[in-house]
């Protein structure tokens, strides 16, 4: 019942140690994370779970992130969705077409956890602000 609270983060990662780590580094910071291990995985838990925010790579072996994105920003119940890339692709074309697609926000591996902890706080304050702001209307 704790975890009832705590804001839902999946994330979708198919290198076990980076989704470890991404998952006790959200667990510290009090969220309750989600792991997937891929874009086929990630497409059945969207459509089962509610969730406040999705950490996302592009390079997977089954659906991709950008599938995964595109899921999200197509369907009426999720396209508001904050997602953040956690990526190796690097590029700066790499990168706009992420945003451009509909990231929220794009981070690059080696990353630091601190600064993806940051951007998920930003997320889901994004979120919480759009949500207050459309229910006072």
């Amino acid at each position: 019942m704790e975890s009832e609270n705590k804001p839902r983060i999946l994330i979708v990662e198919d290198h076990p140690l980076i989704a470890e780590l991404v998952e006790t580094r959200l667990r510290i910071e009090g969220m309750h994370p989600i792991k997937c291990p891929g874009g086929r995985e990630a497409l059945a838990v969207l459509a089962q779970e509610p969730l406040d925010a999705v950490i996302c790579d592009i390079m997977m072996p089954d659906v991709d992130g950008y599938e995964v994105l595109r899921h999200i920003r197509s369907n009426p119940a999720t396209k508001t969705l904050p997602v953040i890339f956690l990526t190796a692709k690097s590029t700066p074309a790499d990168i706009e077409k992420g945003i451009a697609l509909g990231a929220n926000h794009y981070i690059t591996k080696p990353f630091s956890g601190l600064d993806l902890v940051h951007k998920v706080r930003l997320c889901l304050e994004e979120r919480q602000g759009s949500t207050a702001s459309s229910a006072s209307r």
